[in-house]
C-alpha cells in the first residue's frame, strides 16, 4: 500500500488526479456511446451486402469533405465547454430525428435510413473525439499529456468495452433502435464530465495563480508517437501545425519529393485495399447468413466487445515496449501476414466464423500495435514535412484508399467473381504488403540511427 502511495506522489502532480478521473470519465462515456452506436450502422448496411458499400464510403468520404469547413467555421465562434454543448446537442438532436425515423414500417424509408444513418455516424465519431481531445490539449501541458493521455485512452477503450456489451444485451431486451436513446444519454453525461473537468481546471488554475510557486508552462504537445491510439475513431494528432500554408497539393508535392513518404503512402494504400476487402467481405458473409436485423446488430456488438478487449489486453502488456523489442520492420512485415493467412482462409475454408475472427484479429492488432506503430514512423520526419504531408497521408490517402478499394471490391463482385475468388486474388497483395511494410520499417530504423530527418531526401 505505501508502494503504490509513493508511485501516486511519485507519478501525479497536485491535482491531476482530479482532473485525470474527469477526463477518463468523458472520453469513458463518448467510447461507451459510440460503440452502441456503430454496430445499428453495420447492421443496417450489412442486410444488402457490399452491393451498396462502396456508395456508402464515398458518401461519407464527400461528406466528411463538406462537414470540415462547417464545423471549422463553427469552432471559430468559440471554444471548450461552450463549443462542446452546441456539437453535442446539436448531434442529439439528430439521434432523436434518427430514433423516430428508424420507426417506420415502409422498407423503402428504413432502408434511406439506414444509408443516411452511416455517412452520418462517420461524420459524427469524426467530430465528437475530435472536440474532445482539442479540448484536453488546450487544459494539458507537454509534461502531463506524456503521462496522462496513456490513462485517458485506455479509459476511452474500457468504455468501448462496455458500450459494445451493453448494446448486445440490449438487443435481447429491445428494439436495437433504443440504442440511440442510449447514445444521447451518453452525450449528456460526456457533458456533465467536460462542465466538472473545467470547473476542476479552473480551481486548480487559480490555486496555482495564488502559489507562491507555480507550475511552469511548457509547450503543447508536439507528438504522439508515444501515445497508444485507441481506435479507428480517436484523433491522434494533438499538436498545432506551424503558421504556414497548407493544402492537399502541397501534401502531394511533399509526398512525391520525398521516396520514404512515398514510400509510406504506397504501404497505407495496399493496407487500406486489404482492410476494406475484409470489410466487404463480411457483408456478404453476414448476408449470405440470412441474419435479421436483430442478429446482425448482436453479432457486431459482440465482434467489438472482443476486439476492444484484445485491444485493451495488448495495451496492458505494452505497446511501446512491444514496438521496441520487436522494431518496426518486424511490425510492418508481420502485420499484412494477418491478410495473408485471413486471405488463404476465406480461399479454402470460406465461413462466416472465419471472416468474423479475421476481422476481430486485424481489428484488434491494429489498434493496438499498427496504429501507433504508424506514428512512429513519422519521427524521423522534419517538422514542416510533417505538417503538410501527414494530413494528406491521414486523409486523402487512408480514407480515399477506402473508397477507391470499395469501388474495385464493388466492381469485381459485379463482374461474378466469388468471395473465395477475390480472397485468393488479394493473396499477392497481401505478400507484397508485407515486403514493402519491412523495407520501410529499416528504413525508418537506419534514418533513426543517423538522426537524418525524412524531407525532401
Amino acid at each position: 500500500m505505501n508502494r503504490l502511495r509513493e508511485w501516486r506522489d511519485e507519478f501525479f502532480r497536485p491535482g491531476e488526479i482530479q482532473l485525470l478521473v474527469w477526463s477518463t470519465a468523458w472520453f469513458f462515456c463518448l467510447l461507451g456511446g459510440y460503440y452502441q452506436l456503430r454496430p445499428l450502422r453495420e447492421a443496417e448496411a450489412f442486410s444488402r451486402g457490399s452491393d451498396e458499400i462502396p456508395w456508402l464510403f464515398l458518401a461519407s468520404f464527400i461528406a466528411m469533405l463538406v462537414a470540415s469547413p462547417i464545423y471549422a467555421s463553427v469552432a471559430n465562434l468559440g471554444r471548450g465547454m461552450r463549443l462542446v454543448s452546441r456539437v453535442y446537442r446539436f448531434f442529439e438532436l439528430n439521434l432523436l430525428v434518427f430514433f423516430i425515423a428508424m420507426q417506420a414500417s415502409d422498407p423503402n424509408i428504413a432502408a434511406w435510413v439506414g444509408r443516411v444513418y452511416f455517412v452520418w455516424l462517420s461524420v459524427f465519431n469524426l467530430f465528437v473525439v475530435s472536440l474532445m481531445w482539442s479540448v484536453f490539449t488546450d487544459a494539458y501541458r507537454s509534461d502531463q499529456a506524456k503521462r496522462l493521455f496513456g490513462f485517458i485512452s485506455a479509459g476511452g477503450t474500457i468504455g468501448g468495452i462496455a458500450g459494445s456489451a451493453f448494446a448486445s444485451w440490449l438487443s435481447k431486451q429491445a428494439d436495437v433502435s433504443y440504442v440511440l436513446i442510449a447514445g444521447i444519454v451518453a452525450l449528456e453525461l460526456c457533458q456533465q464530465y467536460g462542465r466538472i473537468f473545467a470547473s476542476a481546471l479552473r480551481k486548480q488554475n487559480q490555486a496555482n495563480d495564488e502559489s507562491d510557486n507555480p507550475i511552469e508552462e511548457t509547450p503543447a504537445l508536439g507528438t504522439t508517437a508515444d501515445l497508444p491510439p485507441t481506435d479507428d475513431l480517436a484523433s491522434t494528432d494533438y499538436a498545432d501545425p506551424p503558421k504556414e500554408k497548407h493544402s492537399m497539393w502541397v501534401g502531394i508535392r511533399a509526398v512525391w519529393n520525398s521516396p520514404y513518404l512515398l514510400g509510406l503512402c504506397l504501404f497505407m494504400l495496399a493496407l487500406q485495399a486489404c482492410a476494406t476487402t475484409v470489410y466487404c467481405e463480411q457483408a456478404d458473409f453476414i448476408r449470405e447468413a440470412n441474419l435479421n436485423k436483430a442478429d446482425r446488430f448482436a453479432l457486431m456488438s459482440k465482434i467489438n466487445l472482443w476486439v476492444l478487449s484484445l485491444t485493451l489486453a495488448v495495451q496492458l502488456l505494452g505497446t511501446a515496449a512491444l514496438l521496441r523489442r520487436l522494431g518496426m520492420a518486424i511490425v510492418l512485415g508481420v502485420f499484412p501476414l494477418i491478410y495473408v493467412v485471413g486471405f488463404a482462409g476465406l480461399a479454402f475454408w470460406p465461413s462466416l466464423n472465419w471472416i468474423v475472427g479475421l476481422v476481430v484479429v486485424h481489428r484488434a492488432a491494429s489498434y493496438s500495435v499498427f496504429a501507433p506503430g504508424i506514428q512512429v514512423l513519422y519521427t524521423v520526419v522534419d517538422r514542416r514535412t510533417l505538417y503538410q504531408a501527414k494530413g494528406f497521408l491521414d486523409t486523402a490517402v487512408v480514407r480515399g484508399g477506402d473508397v477507391m478499394s470499395a469501388q474495385l471490391f464493388g466492381l469485381l463482385r459485379f463482374s461474378g467473381l466469388s468471395l473465395t475468388a477475390i480472397a485468393t486474388g488479394f493473396l499477392p497483395l497481401a505478400v507484397l504488403t508485407g515486403l514493402l511494410g519491412m523495407r520501410i520499417g529499416r528504413k525508418q530504423a537506419q534514418m533513426q540511427q543517423r538522426g537524418r530527418p525524412a524531407g525532401h531526401d
